[in-house]
């Protein structure tokens, strides 16, 4: 038998029996109103959903289960119900695919939408962000959550409150209370995505709003600055004050550039234990891949400056007392080091790497990460490693990132390849 859906008031025509036995017709709310319910029958067996509206019977179309012209605001009142009817029709049509139709599965489901939250489903996420060791996933997701938090006034979000308009002026709180540009904004929105789509994998919202809503698109990146060797020699010739921290920042940032570009979280990792028989070989944090090499001189120069130290970190950016075996813990602190160790730069000061920058002459906006570029050009343009090469010491695992690494030197290897035939 076919499911059906009406509408009816709760409460009138019909009556009730007190204990006497006297029948009574209902009364209404105390403004005279009735709630508005939906009634789901399927098999000759009926389950009931408020609709959360309430009119005067006066106002109830019966008929045409709908709020008549007389009510002020018949027109939302309608246009609400009609989607109510067509939530449970959408939710009716799901469950039909699933083979598990029926009026109480239909109530059920309905039920479950109307109490469903984001937030709470976050919490799962956050769990499976912490299980699988995605520190970063972790706190893009919480920094959307503090946004919505402040949107809302609240930490709580039900996903039937989620459309494509809620989308846009979620979008224009973040534009003009916090100021964030396109790029920013798509950062922020890839949890969202996520968690929509959670939902609707488990039906708890019957359409996806990012249908009719376009997330602003990133800007293209642009090209990544990549020191000359001359302006790493220049970093080394800088006259620092021994054991000062722009000293260690200095040693930390030239190590990886001789080291083939090592991460600065791999940096901070680095023990005496990574450094035997001649040789470097840690594991890496990002991808967890191993490495190892032969230790060069310039390394070996640098290493020279510790060792003795009494130190278990090679390098002084994690606290030797500290216990760091809860992955999130670690990413933490070496977040917290990595910005301290780039540096900022005011119009009176300027610190970590900027300060470096500044002192070898180089005018470039650097960060750490530029090691990493600055021996990717070099070993390329100036030593001629094929891009295959560069991949394996890079550790990547595709070659597609290692070009992307490299864009913008085409030109010269063009010309270069030019000069060997001609």
């Amino acid at each position: 038998m076919a499911t059906s859906f009406h509408l009816y008031l709760k409460g009138y025509p019909k009556t009730k029996t007190n204990k006497d036995g006297e029948k009574r017709v209902k009364s209404p709310k105390k403004n005279g109103e009735y709630p508005i319910y939906l009634r789901i029958t399927n098999n000759r067996k009926h389950k009931y959903i408020s609709t959360g509206l309430s009119v005067k019977k006066d106002d109830w179309h019966k008929d045409k289960e709908e709020v008549r012209r007389s009510h002020d605001n018949y027109k939302a009142l309608n246009k609400t119900l009609r989607a109510k009817v067509k939530e449970a029709e959408n939710v009716q049509s799901d469950l039909v695919e699933q083979g598990q139709e029926s009026a109480k599965a239909i109530q059920e489901r309905i039920k479950n939408t109307q109490t469903a939250d984001l937030f709470e489903m976050a919490k799962e996420l956050e769990a499976n962000y912490s299980k699988t060791k995605k520190y970063y996933s972790s706190r893009t997701l919480k920094g959307l959550l503090n946004k919505l938090e402040e949107f809302e006034g609240e930490s709580s979000l039900p996903f039937n409150k989620i459309d494509s308009n809620y989308l846009q002026r979620f979008e224009e709180f973040l534009r003009n209370e916090h100021g964030n540009k396109d790029s920013t904004i798509n950062k922020k929105f890839e949890p969202f995505r996520k968690l929509i789509n959670m939902a609707l994998q488990r039906h708890l919202i019957p359409i996806d709003p990012f249908i009719s809503y376009s997330v602003p698109t990133r800007k293209k990146a642009t090209s990544k600055t990549k020191l000359t060797i001359e302006q790493i020699r220049a970093i080394e010739a800088i006259e620092l004050k021994k054991g000062s921290y722009d000293w260690h920042i200095r040693n930390a940032f030239l190590f990886s550039f001789y080291s083939g570009g090592i991460r600065f979280g791999d940096i901070c990792c680095l023990t005496w234990n990574n450094v035997k028989d001649g040789k470097l070989s840690y594991q890496m944090n990002k991808n967890e891949k191993p490495f190892t090499s032969d230790l060069n001189e310039y390394q070996i120069q640098i290493l020279a400056n510790y060792s003795g130290a009494g130190s278990e970190f090679i390098f002084p950016f994690l606290n030797n007392h500290k216990d760091y075996s809860d992955p999130v813990v670690l990413r933490k602190a070496i977040n917290i080091q990595n910005v301290k160790a780039n540096g900022k730069s005011t119009k009176t000061k300027k610190t970590g790497l900027k300060n470096i920058a500044e002192l070898a002459g180089i005018t470039e906006n650097i960060s750490f990460h530029v090691s990493r570029h600055s021996f990717a050009q070099y070993a390329v343009s100036d030593k001629g490693l094929s891009m295959y090469e560069t991949m394996q010491v890079l550790r990547h695992s595709k070659i597609e990132t290692t070009q992307r690494y490299l864009k913008g030197l085409d030109e010269e290897l063009a010309n270069k390849a030019m000069k060997k035939v001609f």
